[in-house]
């Protein structure tokens, strides 16, 4: 048993799926599949009872999950650890991205950094808000975006970005007309809605049920393209920050603004309170805070909290 055997039992745990962890751990299906049979195999009884659409924690599988978890931490703090002590700027960072409504952004931010310091590598996983607290609660993460801080008490914050939210519609819907529209006018529509591991998600439904109705939600998604593709199709409508809408063709998907009330989107910087960060990951915090706080760039005056 080696630290990556743990770290693919606890990411199939999370996922419920071979093919899921695969993924995001960028190795092959039946090499997880082996690993963890090994490792099941080690202990002298099954970790995961297996159908044929999802994996599930055994009993005994739920006690070694939070031992695992427990152990991983404490691995990675020791590599941290020495790394904080020696200073190298080397070494790796895993940061959560929203999949929707952070990507220009954060790639510009990611690729100014990695110019600077070419030797530090950066694992990225494209996550919603509730998905990236999560992980970095668990030290999955060192670091990621969500749109609402979940608990200032647990989590230091970086807040980077204010921007409201614009409802989008084809180009073919009245509604593309408006100069703006009070949220109480979309209760007849059907929207296509972020998915529900996005703080998002539970932010709109709430602020449509406070005006008098509850949304007909058709979709719900956490790609862009899709949502998009969705609204230019005419089957429902959408909503995003009014900086994505920017980058929108006019000509198929028109952006018009919400009023009545208006919802804000923001995006923080989530780190857990009180863990040791490598140097790599405290290298990025200072970089992205010296890059949200630039004049020269839209974001500015960040606050830490």
């Amino acid at each position: 048993m080696d630290i990556r055997h743990l770290e693919y039992f606890i990411e199939v745990a999370r996922q419920k799926s071979f093919s899921k962890a695969a993924l995001i751990c960028h190795v092959s299906q039946s090499a997880i599949s082996k690993m963890i049979k090994d490792l099941e195999t080690e202990l002298g009884t099954p970790l995961f009872n297996r159908n044929s659409k999802y994996v599930q924690l055994t009993d005994t599988g739920v006690i070694f999950f939070e031992q695992a978890q427990q152990v991983t931490v404490m691995f990675h703090h020791l590599t941290t650890d020495f790394e904080n002590k020696i200073k190298m700027e080397k070494g790796k960072i895993s940061i959560g991205l929203l999949p929707i409504t952070s990507s220009t952004i954060f790639a510009e931010l990611l690729g100014e950094f990695k110019r600077k310091y070419p030797h530090i590598a950066i694992n990225l996983s494209e996550y919603g808000s509730k998905k990236v607290a999560l992980a970095i609660k668990d030290g999955t993460l060192d670091a990621g975006v969500v749109c609402i801080v979940p608990d200032h008490h647990y989590y230091d914050s970086i807040s980077i970005s204010k921007d409201p939210l614009f409802v989008i519609v084809s180009s073919q819907n009245p509604i593309s007309q408006l100069k703006s529209i009070e949220l109480s006018s979309l209760a007849n529509e059907s929207f296509v809605l972020y998915s529900q591991d996005f703080s998002l998600h539970d932010e709109i439904i709430g602020q449509c049920r406070n005006v008098g109705f509850s949304p007909n939600v058709i979709f719900e998604t956490s790609q862009l393209q899709l949502m998009t593709q969705m609204v230019a199709a005419n089957l429902g409508i959408a909503f995003l920050p009014s900086a994505v809408c920017s980058e929108l063709d006019p000509s198929r998907i028109v952006s018009v603004p919400l009023t009545e009330p208006q919802i804000i989107h923001t995006m923080s910087i989530i780190w857990k309170r009180g863990r040791s960060l490598s140097h790599a990951a405290n290298l990025w915090l200072e970089f992205a805070k010296e890059f949200f706080n630039s004049n020269e760039h839209p974001f500015a005056n960040i606050v830490t909290t």
